[in-house]
């Protein structure tokens, strides 16, 4: 298993860009052992950037095989350093749990 978690300035703030790569036997065994939701938080999130601008209501949670399904991975833009580093670190620990649950 692969997650990638990367950060970078932007106009609006700090976006944080979730990738999550698994190998075929990993993929196997969260399709056998069913999907997963993984909380994406929202706090000191910045309305309509990165890919909640599309969204008429900013994303709360995304299933595991949809991220892992995702080239591009998911991002969400923040005001500040201090809310984006919480994000990654949440997101960071969820995805570990839920992968090694699968």
């Amino acid at each position: 298993m692969e997650i990638d978690i990367a950060k970078e300035r932007v106009s609006q703030g700090v976006a944080v860009c979730v990738k999550v790569r698994l190998s075929g036997r990993e993929a196997s065994r969260l399709f056998l052992s069913g999907d997963t939701l993984v909380d994406l938080p929202l706090e000191g999130a910045v309305a309509g950037a990165g890919d909640d601008a599309v969204a008429p209501i900013p994303r709360a949670t995304i299933f595991l095989s949809e991220l892992v399904g995702s080239a591009r991975g998911f991002t969400r833009v923040f005001a500040d350093e201090t809310a984006a580093d919480a994000f990654a670190a949440a997101v960071g620990a969820e995805l570990a749990t839920a992968l090694e649950e699968a």
